[in-house]
């Protein structure tokens, strides 16, 4: 008689669980600190650093977001809005006067004359893609969850507020493409340098806290 031969069977092992990398009490400026290394209205959302033009003029690729406030895609009300540095979706007008805003806002320092830093310029804008999500628990969002949430081809965020959850998905130049991640918009402050121009937006900031999906 055969002995039985006993089988044990393999345990499958859970796949690991995906990791996020979180970023808190980041500051981005309105329009006015563009030019500012002590301020910045650009953000790189993978390391959570603020830059200015200066900055990304000269590492293009990590700069993921900016923000503006004022009138933006023909509005008749000036907001904040958080955008991508390039679109597709739009042909771009880079007249400082009368062309695409926010855009053509961001042109570089008076001492610029060859606009060496003005967005227009580099040789590469990334196209982050994002949009403003209901629903979602920024702090509880594991990575599997933000990576099953699907983002619309839009490259910017018109009238962000306080307490607004923001998806994204980096795009293809970005040193992380295809990464998605969240945004959450904790607090709007004014520059304490400039107590003259208290509650106008363009000198104005937002904390933001970040988690992406590494």
């Amino acid at each position: 008689m055969v002995p039985a031969v006993a089988f044990s069977a393999k345990k499958e092992k859970a796949p690991k669980a995906l990791k996020t990398v979180n970023y808190e009490n980041v500051k981005i400026y309105a329009q006015s600190g563009r030019n500012s290394q002590k301020r910045g209205s650009a953000v790189s959302l993978i390391d959570g650093r603020t830059m200015a033009l200066e900055d990304g003029v000269n590492d293009t690729r990590a700069v993921d977001i900016m923000l503006f406030y004022g009138k933006v895609d023909h509005s008749k009300t000036k907001f904040f809005t958080l955008f991508s540095p390039g679109n597709p979706t739009l042909n771009i007008d880079w007249e400082k006067d009368g062309g695409t805003s926010p855009y053509c806002k961001f042109e570089g320092k008076s001492d610029d004359p060859d606009a060496y830093y003005a967005l227009k310029n580099w040789k590469k804008r990334n196209e982050t893609k994002m949009e403003k999500v209901e629903g979602i628990d920024f702090d509880a969002a594991t990575g599997e969850q933000i990576n099953s949430l699907s983002v619309s081809d839009s490259y910017w965020v018109k009238d962000v507020k306080v307490g607004d959850v923001i998806l994204f998905e980096l795009g293809e130049t970005s040193y992380k493409a295809g990464h998605k991640g969240l945004i959450k918009v904790v607090a709007l402050e004014d520059d304490e340098t400039k107590p003259d121009k208290k509650g106008v937006g363009q000198n104005q900031r937002f904390v933001i806290n970040i988690k992406y999906v590494k």
